[in-house]
């Protein structure tokens, strides 16, 4: 790693499926320098989190949020929120990884190898590979003990929310029963289409060319012929069953049209981006509501993962309750922490937790918790 630097590192936790692409910088370090221009923002056991990671770890915070709530924008407060929870999951980090430190945990050599080898198929070649982590300040060495740490920390948070019990039958249809307007089916329906292409750059004479063949496989539709067949001669390569979509699966224009038709009623022709398209109404279904038997394998899912975060947060809090963390900053200062544990308690039992074989608790730590794939590595200069 660079002299002078500490890393906030940014990456999703799914690394044996997560794709490089040096365009979309889905490989993210990002580099804090330390020193007097960057001040701490408060210490976790005496180790320090300076302003810039927290400012760095609360614009990532802040891009995933609008992401997914394009309408949530921490509105009233400033960010000051999502800032706080930023500082929250550096702190949150750091301590996890001093519990495996702690707990001496290690990953098998060949699984690291394993998805580095994955992140190398990804560029044109191991050059390339190597030339985009040293422009981004990092090493390959730096990267494997990135790689380890993101796997023990999957390994550790999935462990402790397997230790959730799981929901009960009359939890699940008290869920069911408050909520019940979660589980009506929309109205959907499906359809075929016949798609007679054209490039954006289109001339005229093309598009004219298109209309008049799509007006003979029209006619053809409507005179009785095999609509399938017809899709087979005119674009068997596009064409087709486009399945089972309700409102908001497809774009607004077919969307429309083909919920304003009749089942078995064939469109005129329709223009979209990529060319003309004549639609068959195959089927549809009209919205109900899901009786509970066929909505307990989805609400008991859903359960189980709340179980499993309110776990993990609780195990976390827990963490966070017992260190000794100092606020230069206080508006960062950690509200409402869930009682705290002690601290010998919680090294037994998490001991408990982690007897055997780390690679018995696989998964996603973002299926597990609020934990956002964030978090500040320790300084490797040490």
């Amino acid at each position: 790693m660079n002299k002078n630097k500490s890393e906030v590192w940014v990456r999703v936790f799914t690394l044996l499926a997560v794709a490089i692409a040096i365009a979309s910088a889905t490989l993210f370090v990002f580099c804090a320098p330390k020193g007097a221009s960057d001040p701490v923002a408060l210490t976790v056991n005496g180790q320090p989190i300076t302003v810039s990671e927290v400012d760095e770890a609360t614009e990532f915070f802040r891009r995933q949020r609008v992401a997914l709530s394009p309408g949530d924008l921490f509105e009233g407060d400033g960010g000051a929120n999502v800032r706080r929870a930023a500082a929250r999951q550096l702190t949150a980090n750091m301590l996890l990884l001093a519990e495996i430190k702690r707990m001496d945990w290690r990953v098998d050599s060949a699984r690291i190898n394993r998805a580095v080898d994955r992140f190398i198929a990804q560029f044109p070649d191991r050059e390339a590979f190597l030339s985009q982590l040293a422009a981004m300040g990092e090493s390959e060495e730096s990267m494997r003990i990135g790689i380890e740490e993101e796997f023990l920390l999957d390994s550790l948070l999935n462990a402790v929310g397997a230790g959730a019990e799981p929901p009960s039958d009359a939890e699940c249809r008290a869920h069911y029963d408050a909520d019940k307007e979660h589980y009506r089916e929309s109205e959907r329906a499906r359809a075929s289409h016949i798609v007679f292409e054209l490039e954006q750059t289109a001339t005229d004479s093309q598009v004219r060319a298109a209309v008049e063949t799509a007006n003979i496989a029209l006619a053809r539709a409507r005179g009785g012929a095999d609509f399938d067949a017809l899709i087979k001669e005119y674009s068997p390569a596009t064409g087709g069953d486009i399945g089972w979509f309700k409102s908001g699966d497809l774009v607004p224009d077919l969307e429309h049209k083909i919920f304003s038709m009749k089942k078995g009623e064939i469109s005129d022709p329709i223009p979209s981006g990529t060319g003309i398209h004549i639609i068959k109404k195959t089927d549809e279904k009209a919205p109900r509501q899901l009786d509970y038997t066929e909505a307990e394998a989805g609400i008991r899912a859903t359960l189980a993962e709340r179980k499993k975060a309110d776990k993990v947060n609780a195990y976390v809090d827990s963490l966070i309750g017992v260190a000794e963390i100092k606020y230069i900053d206080t508006t960062l200062a950690i509200r409402d922490t869930a009682a705290a544990v002690p601290l010998k308690s919680q090294s037994r039992s998490t001991q408990k937790i982690f007897e055997g074989s780390s690679d018995q608790v696989g998964g996603l730590v973002a299926e597990l918790t609020f934990l956002s794939p964030v978090r500040r590595a320790p300084d490797r200069r040490r």
